[in-house]
C-alpha cells in the first residue's frame, strides 16, 4: 500500500515539474494555445488516476486488516493535500496563460482588422481591404513586335497607296498600364492607358476607362470607354491571341463600332449562355468628326457541349451603324466610314492598307458574323464568317463585302487553352512547368488562313469600274506560327506569312487605273510579350 502511494506522489510531482518546465517556453501564441489544451487534458487524466489509486489504497487497507483489529493510525495528512495544492496552483497558472493569450489575440485582431491585404500573383500586385469590398490591382501589357517584309521587285512600280515598300522594323504594338478593382463590393472599375501604337493607335490614348455594376448575379452594367463585345475573336484579349493580329475580317468588324469607344453595355454571363447589348458612339479622343456616330452592337454565345476534355461553343454578333459620323455642321455633311484592312501586321509605320473600300459616305452600315470554337485536350480550333453591308448616302447604292478566317493550334507540351465565361472566350494556356524552374514552358504550333473581300461589282481588268462598283480588292493570308509560353507572364510568338492581294486600280489615267495593283509577298515577325 505504501508503495502505491509513493508512486502516486512521484507521478504527481513529475507532472508538476513538467508543467513548470514547459510553461515559460511557449512564447508563440499559437503554440501556447495548443500546449495549454494538452496540459489541461493531461491534468484531468492524472487527477482521475489519483482518485482511482486512492480508492485502491483504501480497498487494500480494508482487505488486509480483520474487522476486529484496531485500525492503524491514518497516514500523514500532508501528502494528498500537497498534491491537490500543487494541482490548483497549476490550474491557476493555466487560467492566467489562457487569459493572457486571449488578450493578445484580441489586441492583434483589433490592430489588424482594418489593415489591407497585399499580394503578388504572377507579377500582378493586388491590394484588398480586410472585408474584401475594395481592391486595386496593377495591370500591364507590353508587346514589342519586329517584322521583315519580303516584297518582290515588281512591287516597287506600284503607287504609294498600294504599298510598294512596306517598312520593316519594330515597334511597341501595345504598352498598356493601369489599375482595375472593386469599390463597395458591387462596383468595379478599370483605368488603362496605352503608350504604344506605332501608327496603329495614338500613343498615350485611353484603352479602357469603365465603371461596372455587378450587384445582380450573372449581370454586368457597364459605362465608359471600352470595346463593346462584337464577336469571339473580338473578345480575345491581345495577350491571348494565337498570332500578332486578329484575322482581317474580325478586325474590320471590330473597327466599325468597336475598339475603344464611348459605350454603354448590358452583359449577361451565365454558365453556358452569354449575351451582350451595347450602344457605342465615337472613338475616344477621336478628332475630325463634328457629330459622333451612333451604333448598336449585340452578341450571343452559347456552349453547346463541355466535359473534362472538350468545349464546343458558337457565337454570333451583329453591328448596326444607325448614324455615321458627320464631318461638318452642314445639313448634308458627309458621314465617312473607312473599310480597310492591313496585312495582319502592325509594324509598317505608314499603316498602309493593301485592301480598302475607301472612305464611304454612309447612310447605314451593318455587319454580322457567325463564329465557332472548340478545344479537345491540347487541340484548339476557331473560325468565323463575316458579312458587311453599306448603303451610300449620296448615291443610295448598296455595297456588300465579306470575309472569313480559320485557325487551329496544338500544344506540344500537353497544356490546354482555358475558358473565360465572363467574356465567353477562349484564353491562352498556362505552362505546366515554367522555363527556368525545372521545365521548358509550354510550346504551341499554330496555323491560320484568312480572307477579306472588299470587291463589289469591280468590273473586268482593262475596263472602267461600274458606277455601282467598288474595287477594294481581295486579301488572302496563310500564317504559320510557334508560341513559346515561358511562364504565365512572358510569351514569345514567331510567325511567317504568305500574303496575296488582288486588286484593280482606280487611280491615275485609265490605262493605269484598270490594271492589277495587287502583290504577292512574304513576311516574318517576332513578338515578345509581358502581360499580367
Amino acid at each position: 500500500m505504501r508503495g502505491h502511494f509513493i508512486k502516486v506522489l512521484k507521478g504527481a510531482a513529475g507532472i508538476c515539474a513538467l508543467l513548470e518546465f514547459c510553461a515559460p517556453a511557449f512564447a508563440d501564441d499559437a503554440a501556447i494555445a495548443r500546449r495549454l489544451d494538452q496540459m489541461q487534458k493531461m491534468i484531468e487524466r492524472q487527477q482521475g488516476q489519483i482518485e482511482a489509486q486512492r480508492k485502491e489504497i483504501s480497498d487494500l487497507t480494508r482487505a488486509l486488516k480483520p474487522a476486529s483489529a484496531p485500525m492503524p493510525p491514518a497516514p500523514p495528512p500532508t501528502s494528498a493535500p500537497v498534491v491537490e495544492t500543487r494541482l490548483k496552483q497549476q490550474d491557476q497558472k493555466i487560467e492566467s496563460l489562457v487569459a493572457k493569450f486571449a488578450a493578445q489575440t484580441d489586441a492583434q485582431r483589433l490592430a489588424t482588422q482594418d489593415m489591407p491585404k497585399t499580394s503578388i500573383a504572377n507579377g500582378r500586385l493586388m491590394v484588398t481591404s480586410s472585408d474584401g469590398r475594395f481592391s486595386a490591382s496593377l495591370r500591364m501589357t507590353m508587346q514589342y513586335d519586329m517584322a521583315y517584309f519580303m516584297q518582290p521587285a515588281t512591287s516597287r512600280n506600284l503607287a504609294a497607296a498600294n504599298g510598294p515598300d512596306l517598312s520593316s522594323g519594330a515597334n511597341f504594338r501595345r504598352a498598356q498600364i493601369g489599375l482595375q478593382g472593386n469599390v463597395f463590393g458591387d462596383w468595379s472599375y478599370a483605368a488603362i492607358v496605352d503608350f504604344g501604337g506605332g501608327g496603329v493607335e495614338t500613343p498615350g490614348s485611353i484603352r479602357r476607362m469603365i465603371v461596372d455594376y455587378n450587384g445582380v448575379p450573372d449581370w454586368t452594367f457597364r459605362l465608359g470607354a471600352s470595346s463593346p463585345p462584337a464577336g469571339l475573336a473580338d473578345a480575345t484579349a491581345g495577350g491571348d491571341m494565337l498570332f500578332l493580329e486578329r484575322g482581317s475580317a474580325a478586325d474590320v468588324q471590330r473597327a466599325m463600332a468597336g475598339g475603344v469607344r464611348e459605350t454603354a453595355s448590358i452583359i449577361y454571363a451565365g454558365r453556358n449562355l452569354y449575351g451582350a447589348l451595347s450602344v457605342s458612339g465615337g472613338k475616344v479622343q477621336e478628332a475630325g468628326a463634328f457629330d459622333e456616330q451612333l451604333a448598336v452592337v449585340g452578341r450571343v454565345g452559347y456552349t453547346l457541349y463541355t466535359d473534362k476534355d472538350t468545349r464546343f461553343v458558337i457565337s454570333s454578333a451583329v453591328t448596326d451603324i444607325v448614324r455615321g459620323p458627320d464631318q461638318t455642321a452642314a445639313a448634308n455633311s458627309p458621314r465617312l466610314i473607312t473599310f480597310a484592312s492591313s496585312p495582319e501586321l502592325a509594324v509598317d509605320t505608314q499603316a498602309i492598307k493593301l485592301v480598302s473600300a475607301g472612305a464611304l459616305n454612309v447612310d447605314n452600315a451593318w455587319a454580322v458574323n457567325l463564329e465557332s470554337g472548340i478545344t479537345w485536350r491540347s487541340f484548339y480550333a476557331q473560325g468565323g464568317y463575316f458579312k458587311f453591308g453599306v448603303k451610300d448616302r449620296a448615291s443610295s447604292n448598296a455595297y456588300g463585302f465579306g470575309g472569313y478566317y480559320l485557325e487551329a493550334s496544338y500544344l506540344l507540351t500537353g497544356e490546354r487553352h482555358g475558358w473565360n465565361p465572363g467574356n465567353a472566350v477562349f484564353t491562352g494556356p498556362r505552362p505546366g512547368h515554367n522555363f527556368g524552374e525545372g521545365g521548358i514552358g509550354a510550346w504551341e504550333i499554330a496555323a491560320r488562313y484568312s480572307n477579306m473581300d472588299f470587291n463589289d461589282h469591280p468590273g473586268m481588268a482593262g475596263s472602267a469600274m461600274p458606277v455601282d462598283g467598288v474595287r477594294g480588292g481581295t486579301q488572302d493570308i496563310a500564317t504559320l506560327g510557334v508560341n513559346w509560353y515561358i511562364n504565365p507572364v512572358v510569351k514569345f510568338t514567331l510567325q511567317g506569312q504568305d500574303v496575296t492581294v488582288h486588286r484593280l486600280g482606280t487611280l491615275g489615267t485609265p490605262a493605269i487605273a484598270d490594271t492589277e495593283v495587287g502583290q504577292h509577298f512574304q513576311a516574318v515577325a517576332l513578338r515578345s510579350q509581358v502581360t499580367f
